[in-house]
């Protein structure tokens, strides 16, 4: 019973993937990576779909918030990529790179010089600023950050292979090996980094 909801979940998110390539391909991997956070509940796959949609230049796909794609530069994972993608639990990170780049004194001043705001709401009013605020101007800015989807480049063909998080490059360099015989024209073992 539990393999046939995997089975019908893996399917699903196929199907959907699917519908948001132009050119791109995807993993094994990043497919059942994509199904347990759908079952799980774990996070939110539309919003890494809509990024993959972004990257593809798929129609109707919403302009993505996010950080422009990026190639790692940096063993272990020299020569792929990764574009971020954005959830509700990296509000706190986001919020706090905005004001660790921005002066928060500019925006409090403003805030408090607005006669509309009774002394009462005045800490309610800074903690908004604060928090919405600093995420609207990260958001129009195209700054948000989060995890990665990490993807290969050769001949303009993006080809997707797994989710990232900040500073596990060895976890994520193992799961790219995982994907070398999916993908051998990629060049993923050990050996050689992908084609740029």
């Amino acid at each position: 019973m539990e393999d046939d909801i995997r089975c019908g979940t893996t399917a699903y998110i196929r199907e959907i993937l699917d519908l948001h390539l132009m050119t791109g391909r995807y993993s094994t991997v990043l497919v059942q990576e994509l199904a347990e956070i759908f079952e799980r509940r774990s996070g939110n796959v539309f919003a890494i779909l809509d990024e993959v949609a972004a990257l593809e230049g798929a129609p109707g796909a919403r302009p993505s918030l996010t950080k422009p794609p990026a190639m790692f530069v940096r063993p272990p994972l020299t020569g792929l990529w990764h574009k971020h993608y954005n959830q509700a639990s990296f509000l706190h990170q986001n919020v706090s790179n905005h004001w660790r780049a921005n002066d928060f004194a500019v925006h409090a001043a403003r805030t408090i010089g607005e006669a509309a705001i009774h002394e009462d709401k005045l800490i309610g009013a800074l903690i908004h600023e604060f928090v919405m605020g600093g995420y609207r101007e990260r958001s129009e800015a195209r700054r948000l950050t989060g995890q990665w989807i990490v993807y290969a480049r050769q001949d303009d063909v993006n080809t997707y292979l797994t989710l990232g998080t900040h500073g596990d490059d060895a976890a994520i360099r193992q799961r790219v090996l995982g994907c070398a015989t999916e993908f051998p024209e990629l060049g993923l073992d050990e050996r050689r980094v992908p084609a740029r």
